[in-house]
């Protein structure tokens, strides 16, 4: 392996923090005690002792990802990965590379998300301690998101009848780049597909992670 130079191990060791800020009991995980960690927050360890802690890490993630492809397995009508994608918010590229071993070292985004879903599915299958994920904040994220797509939906079909209003007054269409006329509905026609998309999207999520729980 390629030694690493003093730029290249002072970057690894702020991907490290990062990860870490983000998983805290991760520290404890790959063997970090409370004081160690308090100096390595405001000064740089050994390139031994980051390259130590990178290589915990990186086996931790092997670990999670390999109890997540063991798990999917055990999900009886979830085979197929863009079921998968649609119910745990990770592409279904992702899932497919997992579940057929491509991808053995999951990052802990993805982690955190097919734990949260693997759990909802098979409450027994219980989250990493170190996962800061929970259905709460998970849904806060989530329906959040949906619901600033929803906020630009709106914003969209405002504008359209802006635009509606000014064809109606000309008594014309518009038209595409090629010169073709376009249909005065077609604008409203893709914003209705994308609340239906939306919709079920937020059916499939409280199905999956709020019904459950009741």
């Amino acid at each position: 392996m390629t030694e690493l130079n003093d730029k290249q191990i002072k970057t690894r060791w702020i991907d490290v923090k990062k990860q870490i800020r983000a998983r805290q009991l991760l520290a404890y995980r790959v063997g970090i005690s409370l004081d160690d960690w308090d100096k390595y927050m405001y000064s740089v360890p050994s390139a031994a002792e980051i390259n130590r802690i990178y290589d915990a890490i990186q086996q931790d993630r092997k670990n999670k990802t390999l109890r997540i492809k063991e798990a999917l397995s055990r999900i009886v009508g979830y085979r197929e990965s863009k079921e998968f994608s649609r119910k745990s918010g990770v592409s279904d590229t992702v899932i497919r590379d997992i579940i057929e071993g491509k991808k053995d070292m999951a990052g802990y985004d993805v982690i955190n998300r097919l734990e949260l879903f693997i759990n909802a599915v098979i409450p027994d299958f219980e989250l990493s301690i170190e996962n800061p994920l929970t259905i709460k904040t998970y849904t806060q994220e989530y329906i959040g998101a949906i619901a600033s797509s929803i906020d630009k939906v709106a914003d969209n079909i405002k504008q359209y009848c802006y635009r509606l209003t000014e064809l109606a007054r000309k008594m014309e269409k518009d038209k595409d780049w090629k010169g073709n006329d376009i249909e005065p509905s077609s604008n409203l026609d893709h914003n209705i597909k994308r609340l239906s998309e939306l919709k079920d999207q937020i059916d499939t999520y409280w199905e999956m992670y709020i019904d459950r729980r009741k």
